[in-house]
């Protein structure tokens, strides 16, 4: 998937004419997938919205117990819940006295700024899985999370996961600390020497940990060149799916013999939605795979907002629909 800034927003809903009536929920339907949602974080409380995908999805995203209350009360099979990369680096600098660097302005090494990082992280990240197990526990919510997504696109952010030693080890200590639960990270590339060059924080793919236990993939219709403006057919879809994107494929996720979750394109790019035919057959070119395990559509929430280029589907009732009714 990609780097999301998650806020928790404090959302006041209210009108002068009071609270307007939700229509009916729509009859529930058997997911698809074994894992089948959306990746959906920017709620505080629960929403007509989450009822309405509880309906016909089983997993959904968490980043608080109290989401994870949230999901569990309306009945998610699959809870998924995401580790703060930024809050280990920021908690690590601030244990060495340094002021935490501004990553808009430009990419943090952090390799750079402290010269044994590797061991300080480590130090931090455990402590700090530590007192998340701890605070899930206490919130009496860690049973019923299933997954933890421990990190996003590793090969595009090597000035905080070194190389393939540094991702081994971030897993695996993890499942130190979690035996019980399940790790998934998504995966994503940049072979382009230009693009490597003008990003040197990205490079070509860091392989799945052994400890890891699930993998996702995300082939979203753009590359470097930008958006594809593929044609309606499902070989060519297939194959970009499957191989032609040259940033995330299945093809590559494959040879691992793990768990394979796909990450659906549903953003909308410049207000502009995906084609109908890419949602379509990318529901049913997954369906008719075997090897596929699951597909979460990225990303819902209104608030989502990359570059302001990137927004949710939420944005797009009509293409939410769409989506809702897969499979009815």
């Amino acid at each position: 998937m990609k780097k999301l800034a998650i806020y928790l927003l404090i959302i006041i809903l209210a009108t002068a004419c009071g609270p307007v009536e939700n229509p009916a929920l729509p009859p529930p339907i058997s997911p698809p997938f074994e894992y089948y949602g959306w990746v959906s974080v920017y709620y505080t409380e629960s929403s007509y919205d989450l009822e309405r995908m509880a309906t016909y999805t089983n997993t959904a995203f968490a980043v608080s117990a109290e989401q994870v209350k949230i999901l569990s009360s309306l009945g998610f099979k699959h809870i998924i819940y995401m580790l703060n990369e930024a809050a280990i680096l920021e908690q690590m600098i601030k244990n060495e006295g340094l002021t935490v660097p501004d990553e808009s302005q430009a990419t943090v090494f952090y390799e750079d700024l402290l010269p044994d990082f590797r061991e300080k992280f480590f130090m931090t990240y455990h402590d700090y899985l530590l007192q998340l197990k701890d605070g899930l526990i206490t919130a009496n919510v860690y049973d019923a999370i299933d997954v933890y997504y421990i990190a996003d696109e590793p090969a595009l952010h090597k000035n905080i996961y070194l190389d393939q030693a540094f991702l081994d080890q971030y897993a695996d200590e993890f499942k130190q600390v979690f035996p019980d639960k399940k790790s998934t990270i998504a995966f994503s590339e940049i072979i382009d020497p230009a693009t490597i060059a003008s990003r040197p924080e990205s490079g070509p793919h860091l392989a799945p940990p052994a400890s890891l236990d699930i993998i996702i993939v995300d082939p979203y219709f753009y590359d470097l060149t930008g958006e594809k403006d593929l044609p309606c057919e499902k070989a060519v879809i297939q194959n970009w799916l499957y191989s032609e994107n040259t940033l995330s494929n299945i093809n590559w996720a494959k040879q691992f013999g793990k768990t394979i979750i796909v990450a659906g394109d549903a953003e909308l790019k410049a207000g502009h939605s995906p084609k109908d035919c890419y949602i379509t057959e990318t529901y049913q070119i997954l369906q008719e795979d075997a090897s596929i395990d699951g597909l979460v559509w990225f990303i819902y929430d209104k608030e989502y907002n990359e570059g302001g280029y990137f927004t949710g589907a939420a944005n797009d009732p009509a293409l939410v629909r769409l989506i809702e009714n897969l499979g009815r």
